[in-house]
């Protein structure tokens, strides 16, 4: 700098005692001369003046008050200035990749020069150029920022990472569209369109692309709020088919579409219920259709939206983008198969899934293959051995997901680094091939610390993962080849199946058998895997049958039947064995099944085939067209029914003066309550799904615990009880409607009146529904009318009139804002909870009177029965709205046909 002039140096002395002092404030460390010499550099006005000033006070500053003399410098700071910095830097330091000024300014919604007019005062900090990437010199200055509390230019991780998020989602929410790119034809690839690459220039800016491969990142590196909750929900339900038009087009569906889908769904959890199940639909559409929609991106619009309507809630809800309408004439049958993968080379002998569900491991022969589990596409195939001699018998994951344990029949022991396709170390077990035996299954404890092998002998033998030396005595107790092996979620016991058709639970720590031999399979045992819970065991044979085991005792729990050479099997995660008869779910397969492997969350899992031409096939575990089927044979004149709050148990009131309980998984009976007369309504407890509330003739209202023989009663009136509800919080109250014109509230815990009686009513109360706030009660009468009512006060607060019959049922949605009421008028109405206005309706079906009506619990549907026998869904409410643009994008949109059930029996289907 003095050299070339940019220094004005008046004293060569002074200069030389300047630079000693620098070089020893520096200490070694070359970013802190580096930064200062930029500094200086970077100084607009008198140079050597700011270099005298900084050689002042060198001596007592490190390298955080380097910083903070820089930016304190360079800047004024004030308050619009600093916010904006802060986004800035933040931008730089948590971005995917670096981003130049040009990005971030779209990002941040900021005017065009604001990035690099103020990043032109830090060029000491960090690499800028107008137009190319940003980056800071050393990692030392993201440290110093977001640890130097108190400054104005302190960046809060967890703060600007929300802040990042939030601008992602805004900024889709401005520029995703409709055929983003103005695509003329339907059915021509992508590139095959005309100057698709200047479309996609103009279309899709750097920045929106960056978001669109990047928002799930940023939202990762965030806990989970109800703010940014919010405006993901706007994206799902307003701009997600836009974001996939975005992928298709810039070639990233398939690297992004489901890992962004799937950690979307961990990190809403249980939070938002709805929109996880909206995701999950959104994943399971997205992997079927991914390879028409990465090769051509408006088959979102033809294929998926067009062939999914009637069975997809994403394609429900965007269904008026549908190029055009396709009508099925009877059922169509769904395919379960989200995904084939074709394998070129060799025999798949097993898969599992990622740890995040991500991707799908396989090993075939001696290769093991890293394949993406939305595409299908090979991500990587990992030559682990030369012949066949050292065939790989099993692959694992390691916990991070980053590294894989793969073990050979020959008993080599390898470490692969999947992210970057390179073995990390290789070791043989030791004396492995001193025996005369050789190894057939093989199974990693959950730690991947220990390695055990099973024999064509019999015998078992672990081994030290890290070692590779034998690790305790030989394990002997099967006759015959060890077949399979499975460690508890603990890894304190090992399971252990054999061609001998028995099965062994060994301790693993004391390297003895826990329980066995258990032999109550009749052909050898191919398959074991413990319970989540590590409690119970399941194992497959080539007998056709999976036994259920008390893992402890060596009792059998549950005997099902399946089909014959099971081969494989895995526990679901996170379920619990169910000791009841319940018909298992088919999937249609036109080859044998040798492997089968859930996702981490239980809602696929994929298989192995047994066929010359080997697949690997992705399967969608959550759906199924009939779940149970119950046919009420031993009661009847059924008046009344109502779903426990699990939905395991459905409870029926009969006219005859009997209240049963049904199991939904089974179908079976599973106690009964006989009266002396009538039943009018059941309705469970919120609370505590042992107690039963019901209405009779007799004029009182009863509560039943369905663990005791006898019911109590809660309140007598003057008439029979028509309806009753309990509160919907806490369950403490009962609300009962009767013959006698009045409604009721009774003290559950006291059996007393708390509120009431209600009056208003010029006949009889036939049906009641509390508000899901509890604060509110609806009542539906013969003298047609329905009324809304202060629950807390019993005072009257609106008197709806619209029907010209009596209104035999009325109900809440599940967001409290809307009312639905039949009437024997045979139509339907959907009233505003608070203005008390018709917004839909009436709705009509076939002329019957409507004796039921209900919400569906996402506010798609209602749900109503008839007097002409049948039950019906309309598909889409506000049916009477001028234009399908005045809809809210939210998911309570949908079509208007309606489905069928007959009365002759009574099908639960669905979650």
């Amino acid at each position: 700098m003095k050299f070339s002039g940019e220094l004005n140096v008046l004293d060569d002395r002074e200069w030389d005692d300047n630079l000693r002092t620098l070089a020893e404030s520096a200490d070694g460390l070359f970013i802190w001369a580096s930064t200062a010499i930029r500094f200086v550099r970077g100084v607009k006005g008198p140079r050597y003046r700011c270099f005298q000033n900084l050689v002042s006070n060198a001596s007592s500053l490190k390298l955080d008050e380097l910083y903070t003399t820089v930016l304190s410098h360079v800047s004024k700071w004030n308050e619009e200035d600093t916010k904006t910095l802060r986004n800035i830097f933040s931008l730089i330091l948590f971005a995917r990749r670096p981003l130049s000024d040009i990005e971030i300014n779209e990002v941040l919604d900021v005017e065009t020069d604001v990035t690099s007019d103020l990043l032109s005062y830090f060029r000491s900090l960090v690499r800028y150029e107008q137009g190319q990437p940003i980056t800071i010199y050393h990692t030392s200055f993201y440290d110093y920022l977001i640890s130097c509390e108190g400054k104005p230019w302190h960046v809060d991780p967890s703060v600007q990472r929300a802040y990042i998020t939030s601008k992602c989602f805004e900024r889709m929410g401005d520029f995703l569209k409709y055929n983003i790119c103005n695509i003329p034809s339907n059915f021509v690839l992508n590139t095959d369109v005309p100057d698709i690459d200047d479309r996609v220039t103009t279309c899709i800016p750097p920045f929106l692309k960056y978001i669109c491969c990047n928002w799930i990142h940023h939202l990762q590196d965030v806990s989970y709020s109800r703010e940014l909750c919010s405006q993901l929900r706007s994206f799902v339900y307003n701009q997600l088919l836009f974001w996939f038009e975005v992928l298709s087009l810039t070639n990233t569906f398939n690297n992004h579409v489901g890992p962004s889908l799937l950690f979307t769904i961990e990190w809403v959890g249980n939070n938002d219920p709805e929109l996880s199940s909206f995701l999950r639909d959104a994943y399971r559409q997205a992997s079927t259709y991914s390879e028409p929609i990465s090769k051509c991106v408006l088959q979102i619009y033809t294929s998926l939206l067009s062939l999914m309507k009637e069975e997809s809630p994403m394609s429900i809800h965007y269904a008026k983008y549908a190029m055009f309408r396709i009508e099925y004439i009877g059922r169509k049958p769904r395919n379960d198969c989200i995904r084939t993968i074709q394998v070129q080379r060799g025999y798949v002998s097993a898969c599992s899934f990622s740890p995040d569900g991500t991707r799908i491991l396989s090993n075939s022969g001696p290769v093991v293959c890293v394949w993406d589990a939305t595409g299908g596409e090979l991500i990587t195939g990992l030559l682990v051995a030369e012949s066949d001699e050292s065939d790989v018998l099993s692959a694992a994951y390691l916990p991070d997901g980053r590294y894989t344990i793969v073990a050979s029949r020959n008993g080599i022991i390898r470490k692969w680094d999947i992210l970057n396709n390179c073995l990390v170390w290789g070791r043989m077990m030791s004396d492995f091939q001193k025996e005369p035996t050789w190894a057939l299954s093989v199974a990693f404890s959950p730690d991947r610390k220990s390695v055990v092998f099973g024999y064509n002998q019999g015998t078992i033998r672990v081994w030290d993962v890290d070692t590779g030396e034998q690790d305790g005595d030989w394990l002997e107790g099967h006759t015959y080849s060890v077949n399979c092996l499975s460690f508890s979620p603990n890894g304190e016991y090992l399971a252990s199946g054999s061609e001998d058709t028995a099965i062994m639970i060994w301790d693993m720590d004391k390297r003895r058998a826990l329980t066995g031999p258990l032999r109550r399979h009749t052909w050898g045992v191919r398959a074991v895997s413990f319970s989540p819970c590590g409690t119970n065991l399941a194992s497959g044979s080539l007998d056709g049958t999976i036994l259920v085991w008390n893992a402890l005792t060596g009792e059998v729990l549950r005997v099902i039947k399946s089909a014959p050479k099971l081969w494989g099997l895995r526990w679901m995660s996170k379920r619990k064995v169910v000791t009841t008869k319940a018909a298992p779910k088919v999937f249609q397969v036109d080859r044998d099944i040798r492997r089968v492997s859930f996702s981490p969350d239980g809602s696929r899992f994929v298989s192995r085939s047994d066929s010359h031409d080997d697949v690997i096939q992705i399967w969608d575990a959550s759906w199924s067209v009939e779940k149970t089927r119950i046919a009420f044979k031993e009661q009847r004149k059924i008046n009344s029914i109502s779903l426990s709050p699990s939905g395991r148990f459905i409870a029926s009131g009969s006219r005859e003066g009997s209240v049963y309980l049904w199991n939904v998984l089974t179908g079976e009976l599973s106690k009964r309550l006989y009266l002396s007369s009538g039943v009018d309504s059941v309705v469970f407890s919120p609370i505590n799904e042992d107690l039963i509330a019901f209405g009779s003739n007799d004029r009182t209202v009863q509560m039943w615990d369905v663990t005791r023989d006898e019911p109590v009663t809660i309140g007598n009136l003057s008439g029979w009880v028509t309806s009753v509800t309990f509160s919907p919080s806490d369950g403490k109250h009962i609300a009962s409607g009767s013959s006698d014109d009045t409604i009721h509230i009774w003290d559950v815990n006291r059996r007393k009146l708390a509120v009431g009686p209600l009056t208003g009513h010029t006949d009889h109360v036939l049906s009641l529904a509390y508000s899901p706030d509890g604060t509110r009660l609806v009542s539906g009468s013969h003298d047609k009318t329905v009324r809304i009512w202060n629950s807390e006060t019993g005072q009257l607060l609106s008197t709806l009139n619209g029907h010209s019959e009596r209104v035999n049922s009325v109900a809440y949605s599940f967001d409290g804002s809307r009312i639905v009421s039949g009437s024997d008028d045979a139509t339907i109405l959907v009233w505003d909870a608070q203005s008390g206005q018709i917004v839909c309706g009436p709705i009509t079906g076939d002329g019957g009177s409507v004796t039921s009506v209900c919400f569906s619990p996402d506010g798609n549907r209602i749900l109503s029965g008839s007097g002409d026998k049948t039950a019906r869904t309309p598909s889409r409410l506000f049916a009477s709205s001028p234009t399908e643009d005045a809809l809210p994008l939210g998911p309570k949109m949908g079509r208007s046909e309606y489905g069928h059930l007959t009365r002759s029996r009574m099908t639960l289907t669905g979650n």
